[in-house]
């Protein structure tokens, strides 16, 4: 997990050398005390929450505005937890856990809008990468920032064969929530 950190940071950091952003912008490191990343899916005899607290995420952002302007997250996909070893068994599997270990987010663009950010990025998922668009809330203080928010994935875009129970699929939609607190210096 470190390295794959390390590669997003590595990532992060060349983009805004390249960006020309030479200007009082700092990196700031998810609290994971805080902080979690949780999906939601949907069975005809039931619905579930995986959540993960064991995830490693950055952002950038500038000093003197304190507005963010990159933002990388990566997580072990065996890290999600819903409260059922069986059914967490049966996700690794169908997502292929040991092949693609993570699912990492990269973003590409962070517009502020005062209280909420619109964020569009690269999110990467059992081998596949798709472009995303999602707008989050942001609270911010001099001490730190909380970013939450939700968006819905489709399994199948990913190409994941969606889990069935008793010959019935779950639903294709993922949703996706999070809250990430990002301790400023």
């Amino acid at each position: 997990m470190k390295q794959s950190l390390s590669l997003l940071l590595i990532f992060v950091l060349t983009l805004n050398a390249f960006a020309g952003d030479h200007y009082d912008i700092k990196t700031a490191r998810a609290d994971k005390s805080k902080s979690f990343i949780s999906y939601h899916m949907v069975h005809p005899m039931h619905s579930w929450d995986g959540v993960n607290k064991d995830f490693d995420g950055i952002i950038q952002y500038d000093d003197k505005t304190n507005l963010i302007t990159k933002v990388a997250i990566v997580a072990k996909v065996s890290a999600f937890d819903s409260k059922s070893s069986n059914r967490d068994s049966h996700m690794m599997e169908v997502t292929e856990a040991i092949k693609y270990p993570t699912v990492s987010f990269v973003s590409s663009s962070v517009k502020d809008n005062g209280n909420s950010v619109d964020v569009t990025g690269t999110i990467t998922f059992h081998g596949v990468s798709k472009q995303i668009t999602f707008t989050a809330k942001e609270e911010s203080s001099a001490k730190q920032k909380i970013v939450s928010g939700d968006f819905v994935l489709l399994i199948e875009d990913f190409k994941i064969e969606r889990p069935s129970m008793m010959m019935m699929k779950t639903e294709n939609e993922m949703k996706m929530s999070f809250s990430v607190e990002f301790p400023l210096n």
